[in-house]
């Protein structure tokens, strides 16, 4: 076997890691973003009505809220 055939014994090739980068950055884009800002909204549509909800009850709603969209987008893009 020669170097130009041979393949390594462990970790991804570049296609593949750059492939695994290019779904993190589109998991973080699909449920991270919409997640602060629903959460934003919320916030602030409670503040207008006088109503102050905890930071506690703010991250739960955007851990909720991202772990919804991280599933829907994996299940959308899964190469079964």
């Amino acid at each position: 076997m020669t170097p130009a055939t041979a393949k390594p014994a462990i970790g991804l090739n570049a296609a593949a890691t750059r492939e695994a980068s290019y779904r993190l950055v589109g998991l973080l884009v699909v449920s991270l973003f919409p997640a602060l800002f629903w959460t934003a909204l919320l916030a602030a549509g409670t503040f207008a009505f006088g109503v102050s909800l905890s930071p506690l009850a703010l991250a739960t709603v955007g851990a909720a809220i991202a772990a919804l969209l991280a599933g829907v987008f994996s299940a959308l893009t899964a190469r079964v």
